[in-house]
């Protein structure tokens, strides 16, 4: 144990042991709650046009480098693992075929370059099935779905009661003025946002492209 503490905290390898012990108390505050993974992602809320150049630029060497698409923690924490395990195995099995060749500090300085060097492209590599577990999608803002063609999933709908069902799953609490012909099951188009009550003024849709055509 003295032995392996020795060389993880021996130059180059101390170069990516520290930033590894960081990055896995980063982790383990990230599984208990109290941090977002998304914390070393720096500037992504700026709005001043300074920032937003920066986060592209920053954006755009990590697209360069094969790093995009996953949070910044993540990429870092890849790289720093490929860079340790190279780094500790050449330092301990390859850096003595060069004692007497090139200085100590010279050794360690090749091995953390190269280190660098081989973990990026395989860190890339490990990142690109993990993609699509970071995907986000944006959330429509509740005016935005105004138009859109509903199922009424209620046996009736009046103006104190209702219920709908878009195409994609969402449900949505609907009011439309009554006598009218909708029943459970159908078609109805939403065509208002009421703020106050948090709901959906609709009509039938045949009701709509009657009053399209009549138009």
């Amino acid at each position: 144990m003295d032995l392996f503490l020795n060389e993880v905290f021996s130059f180059p390898t101390v170069i990516f042991t520290i930033p590894l012990i960081i990055l896995t108390l980063l982790w383990l505050m990230a599984f208990a709650g109290l941090l977002d993974l998304d914390i070393l992602d720096f500037g992504t809320d700026s709005d001043t046009s300074s920032d937003t150049d920066a986060d592209a630029t920053s954006t755009s060497w990590l697209e360069t480098l094969g790093l995009n698409g996953v949070p910044l923690t993540v990429a870092l924490t890849l790289i720093d693992i490929y860079a340790f395990s190279f780094t500790y195995l050449a330092r301990k099995y390859a850096a003595p075929l060069f004692d007497g060749v090139l200085t100590a500090t010279a050794q360690g300085a090749v091995v953390a370059a190269f280190a660098i060097i081989i973990a990026l492209p395989l860190s890339a590599l490990c990142i690109r099935p993990l993609r699509r577990f970071f995907v986000t999608h944006e959330g429509l803002a509740k005016n935005e779905l105004i138009g859109t063609i509903c199922t009424l999933t209620t046996l009736t709908v009046n103006e104190h009661f209702g219920q709908a069902i878009t195409p994609d799953g969402m449900v949505l609490t609907v009011r439309s003025a009554s006598p009218n012909t909708m029943s459970k099951g159908s078609k109805i188009v939403l065509i208002d946002y009421l703020l106050e009550q948090d709901c959906y003024s609709v009509v039938s849709e045949s009701e709509l492209m009657a009053m399209s055509s009549a138009t």
